[in-house]
């Protein structure tokens, strides 16, 4: 009863923090972990214990695999040099930069490695949400860049965590090899455990069970890695491209749809549910302090965050190879010193910290392998948790007014390449449709009607079918509002015993398609 309640009371906080943050342009996750504190003061959250392990294998291979699939293949290749520079060297860097910072402070050091370690990643998600409104290019490479830096990120971490409790002490060397074959490995599993998902979904035509190896992937690639001591979070990453590539040739339109609506809705659901769990254990976290006093904690977390977002800043700055390729392939025109520095302060800034970060600093063991208590665990929690927030307040906020100021705002090419695939794709079909009735043994008439369709869709790819943007607004709005009164009157047909349930479903699922061809893919995509 007591988990049932958990998330009862998780959904129901997540679902309170997204709408209040969308309605008063808040940062949600900044809502949800304030929200989980005022949870974590009151009975029973206030005794809630997570286990650490369950919070990397629960959390992060669902919201790495979303990620994922919806990534440009095309622009990761564009974009290699940079994004290594970001996800390999800038993490291992942030990592000793807040690690030396921290022991200046006082920290233990086995602590600040591990602090360094969970706050150096940037996180796909956050990014993805903030600063959805860069070119395509750069936010493609802060995307790509986030979910790499967490494989890298989460091996340091590992690593890091074993001098933390006492159950490894390696040199530089062993540091070394572990990272190169923890990487490796999780590039490997995520290779056959992609190629094997696909060879199964091309013999494979049923939307259930395609959603259930779907669900599936990203837990038996994490599982695979880890079973043979691999990153687990590469492997995820690496079988979501593999899947990314190969999917459209091999899952159909309705497994494709299914798939896709369970993705946003857990991972919406489960990244929103971390933060709220992170913030009832900020309370646990202050009383269980006994390194440091909170005042002090929060000159450590006000110092940390200033590191983190100074060193990102001097690493893009200063790294001349990385400022050349943002010019070169970030910007549409980046040609003078000014704009190499303006497209650089926007990439800079957009490096938000967010659920890897969370599940990391959850993941911290409560006991060394002596069974000792972790001492410094609770200020890594309390450190993490309330620097997430600064940086959100601070860069989430103000990443528009950055955008604006360095003159990035739109993505002209995406249009230009929407309509050439479409106009392209129109005409393919077209000459393609004498062959295709063949086959079937379509009649002339049907053929006639698609052909003209297919035409008049034609002329409207090439000219606009005549009319303004605001008229083909306009008509959507029109096909919109009688699909409604559509839907109304199957719906009072239903009521009144016209037509059976079953009808209802079929015809609803109809005009559902029409509205979503209309409406196209939501505002945040």
């Amino acid at each position: 009863m007591e988990a049932l309640v958990l998330i009862v009371v998780l959904g129901m906080t997540v679902l309170i923090g997204t709408t209040l943050g969308g309605r008063y342009r808040v940062a949600p996750p900044i809502l949800l972990i304030a929200l989980g504190v005022l949870l974590g003061l009151t009975p029973p959250f206030s005794e809630l214990t997570l286990e650490p392990d369950l919070v990397l294998l629960i959390f992060l291979p669902a919201i790495l695999y979303r990620e994922s699939l919806t990534i440009s293949l095309r622009e990761i290749r564009a974009n290699l040099p940079v994004i290594g520079l970001l996800a390999v060297v800038l993490v291992l860097l942030t990592m000793v930069t807040v690690s030396l910072t921290a022991q200046a402070l006082g920290v233990n050091p086995a602590a600040a490695w591990v602090l360094g370690a969970v706050l150096a990643p940037t996180d796909a998600a956050a990014v993805t949400g903030l600063a959805k409104r860069l070119p395509r290019k750069l936010l493609t490479t802060l995307h790509a860049e986030s979910l790499i830096n967490d494989g890298t990120a989460l091996v340091i971490f590992a690593v890091a965590v074993g001098l933390l409790t006492g159950a490894a002490e390696p040199g530089v060397l062993g540091i070394s090899e572990e990272f190169v074959g923890a990487s490796a490995g999780g590039v490997l599993a995520g290779l056959l455990v992609g190629g094997f998902v696909v060879l199964i979904r091309k013999r494979l035509d049923d939307p259930l069970r395609e959603g259930a190896l779907s669900v599936l992937t990203p837990f038996g690639a994490f599982l695979l890695a880890d079973s043979v001591h691999a990153s687990g979070v590469l492997a995820v990453v690496v079988a979501g491209l593999v899947l990314a590539y190969a999917g459209p040739r091999v899952i159909r339109a309705r497994s494709r749809v299914l798939a896709y609506a369970f993705w946003d809705l857990s991972t919406f659901l489960i990244n929103g549910g971390l933060f709220v769990l992170l913030g009832t254990q900020i309370p646990r976290a202050v009383q269980g302090m006994t390194s440091t006093s909170p005042r002090r904690a929060l000159v450590i977390v006000v110092v940390v965050a200033s590191v983190v977002i100074a060193t990102r800043l001097l690493f893009v700055y200063l790294t001349s190879e990385s400022v050349s390729l943002l010019r070169r392939q970030m910007s549409d025109d980046g040609k003078s010193v000014s704009t190499r520095w303006r497209v650089g302060t926007v990439a800079g800034w957009a490096g938000f910290r967010g659920a890897v970060s969370l599940a990391a600093a959850l993941a911290v063991p409560t006991v060394t392998v002596a069974g000792r208590p972790v001492v410094e665990r609770d200020l890594i929690i309390f450190v993490t948790a309330l620097t997430i927030v600064l940086i959100m307040l601070l860069q989430g906020t103000t990443l528009p007014l950055v955008v604006r100021w360095a003159g990035l705002g739109g993505d002209p090419g995406r249009d230009d390449e929407l309509r050439q695939a479409r106009l392209r794709a129109t005409e393919v079909g077209l000459s393609a449709m004498p062959q295709v009735a063949a086959e079937i043994g379509a009649g002339e008439d049907a053929v006639r009607r698609l052909e003209a369709e297919y035409q008049r869709h034609l002329a409207d790819v090439k000219e606009g079918g005549g009319e303004t943007a605001e008229e083909r607004d306009l008509e959507r709005q029109l096909r919109l509002g009688l699909l409604a009164h559509k839907r109304r009157e199957v719906t009072r047909m239903r009521d009144r015993r016209e037509i059976d349930d079953l009808v209802l479903l079929e015809l609803q699922a109809t005009l559902d398609n029409e509205e979503i061809r209309l409406l196209g893919r939501g505002p945040e995509d």
